[in-house]
């Protein structure tokens, strides 16, 4: 039976309504995929932004810290904005709901997740979110003008240049009469008697650890807390005996140190320590950077560690040192040396351009006595009491650049500056000038010196090292002021104020005949010897030289750029 018009007529109908319904439906997916690809677009394009943003930021967080936190804080978020409006953002990072914050980066363990921490303290990373209100949709933004904020996240690790440097002497500058001072500084202060030969001291001196070694060899050497951190390591009390067996346990830890007879010379140090001094270990080893366990790989010189650790365990007490001569007649010689400050050893990032250092070396400030009080010299002399005071103001070295070059090595510029240094001549008691009294009369001479050295000007250092630069460290460079010279050489040629006085009678610049001979042969002599073979050795090995400075830079690591944490 034929079927009804009337319900074909309806088919068709209806035919027609489920077209439009899918018409209308192919319409708004379309309407979706279009303002959903938008909006990922948008976002990728503000993830980019707020990427290199936190890239460029954080390369502001690694260097010299200027002023205070707001101004450093200032520094990175004005880095973070410049950055993003030149990769095309439209708007201001440093106003909310943007953020542009310095702070620290920690593991989750159970969500697996890095979560960022806002710290003044902790600046190992920058963290920057970047907004944009766009429109909620394109085609639905004719009827609602509703709008949606998208935003992204970005945290980079800051990542600045640092090197590792100090200043000291360097195994091409060893010789015999050093080997016999540092086993006498190092003795004195281990508390037992050293005789170690210059190939063992120069052995030593071209070996190298780091911070890692030292933090790997406190967990086996027992007796105490490990530590798991930079941080920790220099903020532990140690003795010094603990001290130097951590460095000989850290030596046979590094693979750099390969040399038995350095591991044997190094265990035999631990073992002839006996004095149990506390030393702070961050006094001995100086790190500015904001993240310190980013130089955990920093190479460290063992021989500048060991004897900046000496130093540090001995404070301002005397160290008595042997004169190493014989001076004809002259038996009681008595040498004390004093470190009024001491040495620095320095890992940190150079300056910001044009900024002031905050890495920077110095020198041990250091006071040489050698006193003489005798009588009965040459026959014809009833006693001599005079004082030699050698001191000498702390040189430093300042890191102001790392660069890396196009031709593919990397610029290392430290500024060196010499140290003060003067020459007094007082009686023992250095409480007026040196006396030499005449036999059976009330005769005498009295001697002074006051002789300064004034400060060469600062020299700058180029260091260029081709990559790897590992294969070309440590490296020495020196620095030497025109007008400089050694102790010795200003000694002998010092000018002495000579005043000869009878029975309380002074003459002024008379020489009288009976002493002229006793000072060319006693005190010239004395000055000459003691400044060759004791004061200017034991300088160099503290890093002082009146001339100038010699500058071991043991490690570098330029500032290449990092990948983002998330």
């Amino acid at each position: 039976m034929p079927r009804p018009v009337s319900t074909r007529q309806q088919q068709h109908g209806a035919i027609g309504v489920f077209g439009v319904i899918v018409l209308l439906l192919a319409v708004i997916f379309t309407a979706v995929v279009v303002d959903s690809g938008r909006l990922w677009a948008q976002k990728r394009k503000l993830q980019s932004i707020a990427d290199m943003a936190a890239i460029d930021a954080a390369r502001q967080v690694g260097g010299c810290p200027q002023g205070t936190e707001t101004v450093m804080k200032a520094r990175v978020a004005n880095a973070a904005q410049a950055s993003a409006l030149s990769n095309g953002y439209i708007g201001n990072l440093i106003t909310t709901p943007n953020v542009v914050d310095v702070g620290m980066t920690q593991h989750n363990v159970t969500t697996g997740v890095r979560n960022f921490t806002a710290s003044n303290s902790q600046r190992q990373s920058v963290w920057v979110r970047a907004t944009r209100e766009v429109p909620a949709s394109l085609f639905a933004g004719g009827l609602f003008t509703g709008k949606i904020v998208i935003k992204a996240d970005a945290v980079a690790p800051s990542r600045s240049s640092f090197a590792s440097f100090a200043v000291g002497s360097t195994t091409a500058t060893l010789n015999t009469s050093d080997s016999n001072l540092l086993n006498a500084l190092l003795g004195n202060v281990l508390g037992s008697p050293l005789s170690l030969s210059l190939a063992s001291y120069q052995g030593i001196a071209n070996s190298q650890l780091t911070l890692l070694n030292l933090i790997q060899a406190k967990g086996t050497q027992g007796g105490g807390a490990t530590v798991g951190s930079v941080n920790e390591l220099l903020n532990l009390n140690i003795s010094l005996k603990d001290f130097v067996q951590l460095v000989s346990l850290a030596a046979a830890r590094s693979g750099t140190v390969a040399n038995p007879q350095v591991l044997a010379d190094l265990t035999t140090l631990a073992t002839k320590t006996v004095k149990s001094s506390n030393i702070k270990i961050g006094d001995v080893l100086k790190v500015v950077n904001p993240d310190p366990n980013a130089v955990l790989g920093a190479g460290i010189n063992i021989l500048q560690l060991l004897n900046t650790a000496v130093l540090v365990a001995n404070g301002s007490n005397a160290i008595n040192l042997p004169l190493g001569v014989s001076i004809a007649n002259l038996l009681a010689v008595d040498i004390k040396a004093y470190v009024v400050q001491l040495p620095q050893m320095v890992i940190g990032p150079a300056a910001f351009s044009g900024g002031p250092a905050c890495t920077v070396a110095r020198t041990a400030q250091v006071r040489v006595e050698t006193s003489v009080n005798q009588p009965g010299i040459l026959g014809v002399v009833a006693g001599v009491d005079l004082k030699l005071v050698v001191e000498v103001a702390p040189g430093r070295a300042e890191l102001m650049g790392i660069t890396t070059l196009s031709n593919g090595q990397t610029n290392v510029r430290i500024d060196a500056y010499p140290g003060l240094a003067s020459l007094r001549l007082t009686n023992t008691a250095g409480s007026g000038p040196a006396l030499i009294k005449a036999v059976g009369a009330l005769v005498y001479a009295e001697l002074g010196l006051n002789a300064p050295i004034v400060q060469p000007a600062p020299n700058t250092l180029n260091f260029n090292l081709t990559h790897p630069v590992s294969s070309r460290l440590p490296i020495s460079a020196n620095s030497y002021g025109s007008a400089g010279q050694s102790m010795a050489g200003l000694a002998t040629g010092a000018n002495l104020n000579i005043n000869v006085c009878a029975a309380g009678l002074c003459l002024g610049n008379v020489i009288n005949a009976l002493v002229t001979p006793t000072i060319n042969t006693l005190v010239l002599p004395l000055l000459a010897a003691v400044t060759a073979n004791v004061v200017d050795p034991l300088l160099k090995l503290l890093g002082v030289n009146i001339s100038g400075v010699t500058v071991i830079l043991t490690d570098v690591k330029s500032g290449t750029t990092r990948t983002l944490v998330r």
